[in-house]
Parts: structure tokens; sequence; C-alpha cells
């Protein structure tokens, strides 16, 4: 197994950021191994999402409390 060498300034200085500065360059990142996908992933999500608004509007799905979902999500195993 090959041994990453990643420079260990740069990995300092990125996990002194804060959670949400992380959490955005971990997209930036991950964007980049694929940069010819990133428009057809947002666009998917995008309608995606339009879907799920459109349900839920209608009545045809309900929602929870983020709250709710976390707890549920912590606590199940795996």
């Amino acid at each position: 197994m090959r041994k990453l060498m990643i420079n260990e300034k740069i990995k300092k200085q990125a996990l002194e950021l804060s959670h949400q500065e992380r959490a955005e360059l971990a997209h930036v990142l991950i964007d980049s191994l694929h940069p010819e996908k990133e428009f057809e992933s947002e666009e998917a999500w995008s309608n995606e999402l339009k879907k799920r608004i459109d349900r839920y509007e209608q009545g045809e799905s309900s929602a929870k409390p983020w709250s709710e979902v976390k707890k549920n999500a912590l606590s199940t195993p795996g």
C-alpha cells in the first residue's frame, strides 16, 4: 500500500479551518477530481430537490425535524 505524502504544512492549515470551511474545502477538492461531472451532478441534485418539494407540497410525503433525523442517524449502528 502506498503512503500518501501530503505536505504537513497544508494538512495542518486545513485542520485548523472551521468545520464549515473544511466541508467547503472537501467539496472543492472532490469536485476537482471530476470537473466535467460537476454540472451534471448539480443539475441532478437540483431536479431531485424540485421533485421532493413538489411531493411535499402536494401532501405525498412528510417531513421530520432535523433533530429527530439526526438522533435516529446517530443511534443507528454501523
